[in-house]
């Protein structure tokens, strides 16, 4: 008994060794992009090999996060005007005045700005002539395409310019930004005044923020299509008896392998297709085309879930009067759960991390974070700041990994309960 023990002690203790070992090959590659991304001016192809980083810094982050790099803002904005003016024959005319704005996303202050006005004229509604110093709120679109270093607006404009409320030696007025003497009704603003982010403000303006925008978009429509497709069509090919239900399914399945083999064929006459139908450029076309690629596979995956839920409940549900949709609704999804939140994180997972459909189907600017990532690689040996892509595409990742910890246990019954029978 002794010597039994003994030898079972010692394999559990190899499995153990071995099992740490696979883990460690397969985490390594991520702890050491993680070890890159902390590490400032990291390089991958160099002979020197760092486990531990050294002079750690969070700088690829920030500037993955927050980097904002000339992109152009269009955002209205309320803010007050102050300075020097006078009003004639019903024009405000405003001399070595100032326009201080703010820009909100939500609840949030995203940016403030502060520019300078050595003339503007505005036709308010006072009908008297005063002046003095000028005290009004005001309302507007801030255009934003350079900002220098030292945080002065290279160019930028300020369009729709209204009074909103102002007051004058006592006299209280409205209106609106007149044209001026170069026949703009519009204020440009070249290497003066000021503007200030803050985060939330640069985060939303970043380049990542952009991307992160459309995956989200592209991803969020797949899995919502997704569902509507497999849920009813799993329901069916469990439940009901048609013809040819037996073989239906296996050819859908059989047919996406041969489709996927045709290869750049396949990809020609989808591009074509897309761009005579007037479809290239939008983003619910293409989450159309990842939730029909994944239907097959995802409605055979539920069907075998559902195929382990009794149909006693559905019979009952009959007897008490309900319809399939109802059965649907208030038997079906309770129950199968944990088999659509898998279905639901593989659609998420194949929208989210696809790039090949999305760099030839979208332009740049409604491109998602995939294909963002390989672009950043265009760089290879020519200089590439392997710590920004790093950073990147840690937090690219992320989103599928919190995915995966939050929903865990319903991924583990739906994969193994549907290969159970009664």
């Amino acid at each position: 008994m002794r010597g039994m023990r003994k030898g079972e002690a010692l394999r559990s203790l190899v499995l153990t060794a071995l099992a740490v070992f696979v883990m460690f090959i397969i985490l390594f590659p991520v702890y050491y992009i993680f070890v890159v991304s902390i590490t400032p001016g990291s390089t991958l192809a160099t002979t020197e090999f760092r486990l531990i980083p050294q002079n750690v810094s969070l700088d690829s982050y920030r500037d993955v996060l927050f980097g904002f790099k000339g992109s152009r803002i269009s955002e209205n904005f309320t803010g007050t005007i102050e300075g020097a003016a006078h009003i004639e024959d019903g024009k405000l005319y405003v001399i070595n005045g100032k326009l201080i704005g703010k820009v909100k996303y939500g609840p949030f202050t995203g940016l403030t700005f502060e520019i300078p006005l050595s003339s503007a004229v505005f036709e308010v509604s006072a009908g008297e002539n005063v002046q003095g110093q000028l005290k009004g709120n005001v309302k507007g679109l801030f255009v934003l395409t350079k900002v220098n270093d030292d945080g002065s607006i290279g160019f930028g404009l300020v369009r729709n310019l209204e009074l909103t409320s102002g007051e004058l030696d006592g006299t209280s007025f409205s209106g609106i930004l007149l044209k001026g003497p170069t026949g703009r009704d519009y204020i440009v603003v070249r290497n003066s005044g000021k503007v200030t982010f803050t985060h939330i403000g640069m985060f939303v303006n970043s380049l990542f923020f952009g991307y992160l925008k459309n995956s989200l978009i592209i991803a969020g429509l797949a899995v919502l299509l997704t569902l509507i497709f497999v849920v009813p069509a799993a329901y069916a090919f469990s439940r009901m008896k048609f013809f040819g239900r037996d073989h239906v399914l296996y050819f859908y399945l059989m047919f996406t392998q041969v489709a996927g083999g045709l290869g750049i064929a396949g990809l020609i006459a989808l591009y074509g297709m897309v761009v005579k139908l007037g479809l290239y450029d939008k983003l619910p076309v293409l989450s159309f085309i990842y939730a029909a690629g994944g239907v097959p596979f995802n409605t055979w995956l539920l069907k075998g879930y559902i195929d382990s839920i009794s149909p006693d409940f559905d019979e009952a549900a009959l007897v008490d009067g309900a319809s399939y949709l109802q059965i649907i609704r208030h038997v079906l999804l309770p129950m199968a759960l944990p088999g659509i939140a898998t279905v639901a994180i593989f659609a998420f997972i194949g929208g989210w991390t696809e790039f090949i459909l999305a760099s030839l189907l979208l332009t740049e600017k409604n491109q998602p974070l995939s294909v963002w990532i390989y672009l950043l690689m265009g760089g290879i040996g020519r200089g590439i700041d392997w710590s920004y892509f790093a950073a990147a595409a840690l937090l690219f990742a992320l989103p599928v990994f919190v995915m995966f910890m939050l929903a865990q246990n319903y991924i583990r019954s739906g994969l193994t309960i549907g290969g159970l029978k009664e």
